[in-house]
């Protein structure tokens, strides 16, 4: 069986991090994905929202890099939480589990106080920006290239 989640999105807060008693560092995210449709010849758009956790070395890399509106690339798992309320109702959440992770560069643009656009990370050439930063759960970060083409995504 495949429990298997690969999600492009905005993030919609600064991460929630945890750091546990045991040593251990859990960060909660919010990520906006969006999606387009023609409804009576008009162009619409829906945006989903995902709850994602992420532990430990991905938590860490939350905290020191990662910004409300920075687009990020996830893969993981879904998990669901079961609790219950103050009322005493059973509840579920359903949450995405990262197992790797990517923040696009790129696309992580903010406008200054004049508004002109301006880089959240890393340097530009040309207009792109030069670097993107990977993690995956093998503890491996590196820089790569980024592909000018990503900027014109619609979202």
């Amino acid at each position: 069986m495949i429990n298997k989640v690969i999600l492009l999105g905005r993030l919609g807060k600064d991460p929630l991090i945890k750091h546990l008693d045991n040593g251990r560092v859990v960060a909660n995210v919010t990520l906006a994905t969006n999606d387009y449709y023609t409804k009576d010849g008009q162009r619409m758009e829906s945006t989903e929202w995902h709850n994602l956790e992420l532990w430990d070395n991905h938590a860490k890399m939350a905290e020191k890099y990662m910004r409300k509106g920075n687009v990020l690339y996830v893969e993981g798992k879904i998990r669901t939480d079961k609790y219950t309320d103050s009322e005493g109702n059973e509840k579920q959440i359903k949450k995405i589990r990262v197992l790797q992770m990517q923040m696009m560069g790129g696309m992580n643009r903010q406008e200054n106080d004049e508004g002109f656009e301006e880089r959240s990370s890393g340097s530009s050439q040309g207009g792109y920006e030069q670097e993107q930063r990977t993690y995956n759960n093998n503890d491996d970060y590196r820089h790569e290239p980024n592909d000018p083409e990503e900027d014109k995504l619609p979202f």
